[in-house]
Protein backbone atom coordinates (compact mmCIF):
# COMPACT_ATOMS: atom_id res chain seq x y z
CA UNK A 1 0.00 0.00 0.00
CA UNK A 2 1.34 3.38 -1.04
CA UNK A 3 0.46 6.64 0.70
CA UNK A 4 0.49 10.06 -0.94
CA UNK A 5 0.70 13.09 1.35
CA UNK A 6 -0.62 16.16 -0.50
CA UNK A 7 0.24 19.49 1.13
CA UNK A 8 -0.55 22.96 -0.28
CA UNK A 9 2.16 25.48 0.57
CA UNK A 10 1.86 29.25 0.64
CA UNK A 11 4.62 31.21 2.39
CA UNK A 12 5.49 28.51 4.92
CA UNK A 13 9.29 28.71 4.86
CA UNK A 14 9.53 28.62 8.67
CA UNK A 15 7.58 25.36 9.01
CA UNK A 16 8.69 23.15 6.13
CA UNK A 17 11.82 21.59 7.65
CA UNK A 18 10.01 20.63 10.85
CA UNK A 19 7.06 19.35 8.84
CA UNK A 20 9.26 17.19 6.62
CA UNK A 21 11.20 15.75 9.58
CA UNK A 22 8.08 14.79 11.51
CA UNK A 23 6.31 13.24 8.51
CA UNK A 24 9.43 11.23 7.64
CA UNK A 25 9.65 9.89 11.18
CA UNK A 26 5.97 8.92 11.29
CA UNK A 27 5.91 7.23 7.88
CA UNK A 28 9.33 5.59 7.99
CA UNK A 29 7.70 2.13 7.90
CA UNK A 30 5.37 3.02 5.00
CA UNK A 31 5.76 3.27 1.25
CA UNK A 32 4.91 6.93 0.66
CA UNK A 33 5.42 10.07 -1.40
CA UNK A 34 5.27 13.72 -0.37
CA UNK A 35 3.60 16.05 -2.86
CA UNK A 36 4.02 19.74 -2.06
CA UNK A 37 2.01 22.19 -4.17
CA UNK A 38 3.63 25.61 -4.01
CA UNK A 39 0.67 27.95 -4.42
CA UNK A 40 2.55 31.04 -5.55
CA UNK A 41 4.70 31.50 -2.43
CA UNK A 42 6.63 34.76 -2.24
CA UNK A 43 9.12 33.64 0.41
CA UNK A 44 11.79 30.91 0.29
CA UNK A 45 9.34 28.01 0.53
CA UNK A 46 10.11 26.73 -2.98
CA UNK A 47 13.88 26.93 -2.44
CA UNK A 48 13.58 24.90 0.76
CA UNK A 49 11.42 22.30 -0.97
CA UNK A 50 13.87 22.00 -3.86
CA UNK A 51 16.73 21.54 -1.43
CA UNK A 52 14.82 18.77 0.37
CA UNK A 53 13.90 17.07 -2.90
CA UNK A 54 17.57 16.70 -3.81
CA UNK A 55 18.12 14.69 -0.61
CA UNK A 56 14.88 12.71 -0.65
CA UNK A 57 13.39 11.28 -3.85
CA UNK A 58 10.06 10.80 -2.09
CA UNK A 59 9.50 14.56 -2.31
CA UNK A 60 7.68 15.86 -5.37
CA UNK A 61 6.92 19.51 -6.04
CA UNK A 62 4.28 21.23 -8.13
CA UNK A 63 4.84 24.96 -8.59
CA UNK A 64 1.81 26.98 -9.68
CA UNK A 65 2.35 30.22 -11.59
CA UNK A 66 0.47 32.23 -8.93
CA UNK A 67 -1.75 31.81 -5.91
CA UNK A 68 -4.89 29.93 -6.97
CA UNK A 69 -6.15 29.05 -3.49
CA UNK A 70 -6.01 26.02 -1.23
CA UNK A 71 -8.64 23.93 -3.01
CA UNK A 72 -7.03 24.45 -6.41
CA UNK A 73 -3.61 23.57 -4.96
CA UNK A 74 -5.00 20.37 -3.48
CA UNK A 75 -6.65 19.52 -6.80
CA UNK A 76 -3.28 19.86 -8.53
CA UNK A 77 -1.74 17.47 -6.02
CA UNK A 78 -4.61 15.01 -6.46
CA UNK A 79 -3.99 14.82 -10.19
CA UNK A 80 -0.42 13.60 -9.72
CA UNK A 81 -0.84 11.48 -6.60
CA UNK A 82 -0.05 7.80 -7.19
CA UNK A 83 -0.86 6.41 -3.75
CA UNK A 84 -3.63 4.01 -2.77
CA UNK A 85 -4.43 6.40 0.08
CA UNK A 86 -4.15 10.19 -0.15
CA UNK A 87 -3.64 12.24 3.01
CA UNK A 88 -4.27 15.99 2.91
CA UNK A 89 -2.97 18.32 5.59
CA UNK A 90 -1.83 21.90 6.14
CA UNK A 91 1.80 22.96 6.14
CA UNK A 92 1.60 24.97 9.37
CA UNK A 93 1.74 21.86 11.63
CA UNK A 94 -1.66 22.52 13.15
CA UNK A 95 -2.38 19.04 11.77
CA UNK A 96 0.14 16.87 13.69
CA UNK A 97 1.78 14.28 11.38
CA UNK A 98 1.79 11.87 14.33
CA UNK A 99 -2.00 11.52 13.89
CA UNK A 100 -1.76 10.20 10.31
CA UNK A 101 -1.81 6.50 11.35
CA UNK A 102 -5.18 7.11 13.06
CA UNK A 103 -6.69 8.29 9.78
CA UNK A 104 -5.27 5.33 7.85
CA UNK A 105 -6.47 2.83 10.45
CA UNK A 106 -10.00 4.21 10.32
CA UNK A 107 -10.01 4.33 6.51
CA UNK A 108 -9.05 0.64 6.42
CA UNK A 109 -12.31 -0.20 8.17
CA UNK A 110 -13.99 0.20 4.79
CA UNK A 111 -14.48 3.93 4.30
CA UNK A 112 -13.72 6.12 1.28
CA UNK A 113 -13.07 9.32 3.23
CA UNK A 114 -12.06 9.89 6.84
CA UNK A 115 -11.89 13.36 8.36
CA UNK A 116 -9.77 14.20 11.35
CA UNK A 117 -11.99 16.12 13.78
CA UNK A 118 -10.42 18.33 16.40
CA UNK A 119 -11.31 17.83 20.04
CA UNK A 120 -10.30 21.39 20.74
CA UNK A 121 -9.18 24.10 18.33
CA UNK A 122 -6.41 26.54 19.16
CA UNK A 123 -8.30 29.47 17.61
CA UNK A 124 -9.76 32.64 19.09
CA UNK A 125 -13.34 32.65 20.39
CA UNK A 126 -14.66 34.64 17.41
CA UNK A 127 -12.84 32.39 14.90
CA UNK A 128 -14.39 29.33 16.55
CA UNK A 129 -17.82 30.96 16.61
CA UNK A 130 -17.68 31.86 12.91
CA UNK A 131 -16.34 28.44 11.96
CA UNK A 132 -19.04 26.62 13.93
CA UNK A 133 -21.79 28.75 12.36
CA UNK A 134 -20.48 28.13 8.83
CA UNK A 135 -20.25 24.39 9.39
CA UNK A 136 -23.70 24.23 10.96
CA UNK A 137 -25.17 25.83 7.84
CA UNK A 138 -23.26 23.35 5.67
CA UNK A 139 -24.56 20.48 7.83
CA UNK A 140 -28.12 21.60 7.10
CA UNK A 141 -27.47 22.10 3.40
CA UNK A 142 -25.48 18.93 2.73
CA UNK A 143 -27.83 16.74 4.74
CA UNK A 144 -25.58 15.07 7.25
CA UNK A 145 -22.06 16.40 6.75
CA UNK A 146 -20.25 16.44 10.12
CA UNK A 147 -19.99 19.94 11.58
CA UNK A 148 -16.42 19.63 12.88
CA UNK A 149 -14.55 18.40 9.81
CA UNK A 150 -11.09 19.65 8.87
CA UNK A 151 -8.66 19.62 5.95
CA UNK A 152 -6.82 16.76 7.70
CA UNK A 153 -8.23 13.84 5.69
CA UNK A 154 -7.51 10.35 4.42
CA UNK A 155 -9.04 9.56 1.03
CA UNK A 156 -9.06 6.41 -1.09
CA UNK A 157 -7.49 6.74 -4.53
CA UNK A 158 -10.69 5.62 -6.29
CA UNK A 159 -12.56 8.58 -4.80
CA UNK A 160 -9.78 10.99 -5.82
CA UNK A 161 -9.94 9.64 -9.39
CA UNK A 162 -13.67 10.39 -9.50
CA UNK A 163 -13.00 13.82 -8.06
CA UNK A 164 -10.40 14.55 -10.75
CA UNK A 165 -13.09 14.14 -13.42
CA UNK A 166 -15.05 17.14 -12.13
CA UNK A 167 -14.19 20.44 -13.83
CA UNK A 168 -16.00 23.11 -11.83
CA UNK A 169 -13.91 26.09 -10.78
CA UNK A 170 -15.54 27.16 -7.50
CA UNK A 171 -14.60 24.10 -5.46
CA UNK A 172 -15.57 22.86 -2.05
CA UNK A 173 -13.75 19.54 -1.97
CA UNK A 174 -15.53 17.98 1.00
CA UNK A 175 -18.92 18.71 -0.52
CA UNK A 176 -17.84 17.32 -3.89
CA UNK A 177 -16.63 14.09 -2.32
CA UNK A 178 -19.93 13.62 -0.51
CA UNK A 179 -21.75 14.36 -3.77
CA UNK A 180 -19.69 11.59 -5.36
CA UNK A 181 -21.19 9.12 -2.90
CA UNK A 182 -18.23 8.69 -0.56
CA UNK A 183 -18.70 6.49 2.49
CA UNK A 184 -17.39 8.75 5.25
CA UNK A 185 -16.28 8.60 8.87
CA UNK A 186 -14.47 10.78 11.39
CA UNK A 187 -11.72 10.17 13.92
CA UNK A 188 -10.65 12.54 16.74
CA UNK A 189 -7.22 14.11 16.28
CA UNK A 190 -5.19 16.78 18.02
CA UNK A 191 -5.10 20.37 16.80
CA UNK A 192 -1.89 22.21 17.61
CA UNK A 193 -1.20 25.95 17.47
CA UNK A 194 0.49 27.15 14.29
CA UNK A 195 4.21 26.47 14.67
CA UNK A 196 5.44 29.72 13.10
CA UNK A 197 4.16 32.44 10.80
CA UNK A 198 0.67 33.87 10.39
CA UNK A 199 -2.55 32.30 9.18
CA UNK A 200 -3.35 32.86 5.50
CA UNK A 201 -7.10 32.99 6.12
CA UNK A 202 -8.25 36.46 7.18
CA UNK A 203 -11.89 37.35 7.84
CA UNK A 204 -12.57 38.30 4.22
CA UNK A 205 -11.16 35.02 2.88
CA UNK A 206 -13.19 33.01 5.39
CA UNK A 207 -16.39 34.78 4.33
CA UNK A 208 -15.48 34.22 0.68
CA UNK A 209 -14.88 30.53 1.36
CA UNK A 210 -18.23 30.23 3.14
CA UNK A 211 -20.04 31.75 0.15
CA UNK A 212 -18.24 29.34 -2.17
CA UNK A 213 -19.29 26.40 -0.01
CA UNK A 214 -22.94 27.38 0.22
CA UNK A 215 -23.53 28.53 -3.35
CA UNK A 216 -21.74 25.51 -4.84
CA UNK A 217 -24.25 23.07 -3.41
CA UNK A 218 -27.48 24.87 -2.63
CA UNK A 219 -29.98 27.48 -3.76
CA UNK A 220 -30.76 28.14 -0.09
CA UNK A 221 -29.61 31.81 -0.19
CA UNK A 222 -31.95 32.45 -3.12
CA UNK A 223 -34.80 30.94 -1.13
CA UNK A 224 -33.97 33.25 1.76
CA UNK A 225 -34.19 36.21 -0.61
CA UNK A 226 -37.48 34.97 -2.05
CA UNK A 227 -39.19 34.18 1.22
CA UNK A 228 -37.75 37.23 2.95
CA UNK A 229 -39.00 39.47 0.15
CA UNK A 230 -42.46 37.87 0.34
CA UNK A 231 -42.69 38.30 4.11
CA UNK A 232 -41.64 41.94 4.06
CA UNK A 233 -43.98 42.66 1.14
CA UNK A 234 -46.88 41.34 3.20
CA UNK A 235 -45.79 43.37 6.22
CA UNK A 236 -45.48 46.48 4.06
CA UNK A 237 -48.94 45.94 2.55
CA UNK A 238 -50.53 45.51 5.98
CA UNK A 239 -48.84 48.64 7.29
CA UNK A 240 -49.99 50.64 4.28
CA UNK A 241 -53.56 49.40 4.76
CA UNK A 242 -53.42 50.32 8.45
CA UNK A 243 -52.30 53.89 7.77
CA UNK A 244 -54.83 54.42 4.96
CA UNK A 245 -57.72 53.25 7.17
CA UNK A 246 -56.40 55.36 10.04
CA UNK A 247 -56.43 58.45 7.83
CA UNK A 248 -59.71 57.92 5.92
CA UNK A 249 -61.89 56.45 8.67
CA UNK A 250 -60.61 58.08 11.84
CA UNK A 251 -59.13 61.19 10.23
CA UNK A 252 -55.97 60.80 12.26
CA UNK A 253 -52.96 62.45 10.70
CA UNK A 254 -50.21 60.10 9.73
CA UNK A 255 -47.04 61.31 11.38
CA UNK A 256 -44.09 59.79 10.18
CA UNK A 257 -41.01 61.20 8.59
CA UNK A 258 -38.86 59.00 10.84
CA UNK A 259 -41.04 55.97 10.07
CA UNK A 260 -40.72 56.50 6.34
CA UNK A 261 -36.97 56.89 6.55
CA UNK A 262 -36.60 53.74 8.64
CA UNK A 263 -38.81 51.72 6.28
CA UNK A 264 -36.95 52.97 3.21
CA UNK A 265 -33.61 52.07 4.74
CA UNK A 266 -34.82 48.61 5.82
CA UNK A 267 -36.38 47.73 2.49
CA UNK A 268 -33.44 49.14 0.55
CA UNK A 269 -31.07 47.01 2.59
CA UNK A 270 -33.18 43.90 1.96
CA UNK A 271 -33.31 44.62 -1.77
CA UNK A 272 -29.55 45.07 -1.96
CA UNK A 273 -29.03 41.85 -0.01
CA UNK A 274 -31.27 39.95 -2.43
CA UNK A 275 -29.49 41.47 -5.41
CA UNK A 276 -26.18 40.47 -3.85
CA UNK A 277 -27.38 36.87 -3.55
CA UNK A 278 -28.39 36.85 -7.20
CA UNK A 279 -25.05 38.40 -8.08
CA UNK A 280 -23.16 35.60 -6.29
CA UNK A 281 -24.81 32.97 -8.44
CA UNK A 282 -24.47 34.98 -11.65
CA UNK A 283 -20.77 35.52 -10.90
CA UNK A 284 -20.29 31.75 -10.58
CA UNK A 285 -22.05 31.18 -13.89
CA UNK A 286 -19.70 33.77 -15.43
CA UNK A 287 -16.60 32.07 -14.02
CA UNK A 288 -17.69 28.61 -15.16
CA UNK A 289 -18.64 29.86 -18.65
CA UNK A 290 -15.10 31.16 -19.28
CA UNK A 291 -13.84 27.59 -18.80
CA UNK A 292 -10.39 28.67 -17.69
CA UNK A 293 -8.20 26.01 -16.06
CA UNK A 294 -8.46 25.56 -12.31
CA UNK A 295 -4.71 26.15 -11.99
CA UNK A 296 -1.64 26.55 -14.21
CA UNK A 297 1.56 24.66 -13.44
CA UNK A 298 4.86 26.44 -13.97
CA UNK A 299 7.16 23.60 -12.95
CA UNK A 300 7.06 20.00 -11.72
CA UNK A 301 9.98 18.51 -9.80
CA UNK A 302 10.57 14.87 -8.93
CA UNK A 303 7.84 13.39 -11.09
CA UNK A 304 8.11 10.80 -13.82
CA UNK A 305 8.77 12.81 -16.97
CA UNK A 306 6.39 10.62 -18.95
CA UNK A 307 3.46 11.46 -16.65
CA UNK A 308 1.35 14.31 -18.08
Amino acid sequence: MKISIVIPVYNEEENLLELYTRISNVLSQFNYELIFTDDGSKDKSLDILKSLSKKDKKIKIIKLVRNFGQHAALSAGFKYATGDIIITMDADLQNPPEEIPKLIEKLNEGYDLVWGVFKERSHSFFRKLGSNFAKYVLYKIMGGMPTNISTFRAIRADLVKRLNILTEKNRFLDGLMIWLGAKTATVPVKHNPRLKGKTKYNLFKLIRLWFDMVTSFSDFPLKIATYGGLIFSIVGFLMATFYIIRKLVFDIAVPGFATIVVLILCFSGIQLFCLGMLGEYIARIFVESKNRPLYIIEEKIGFDENKD
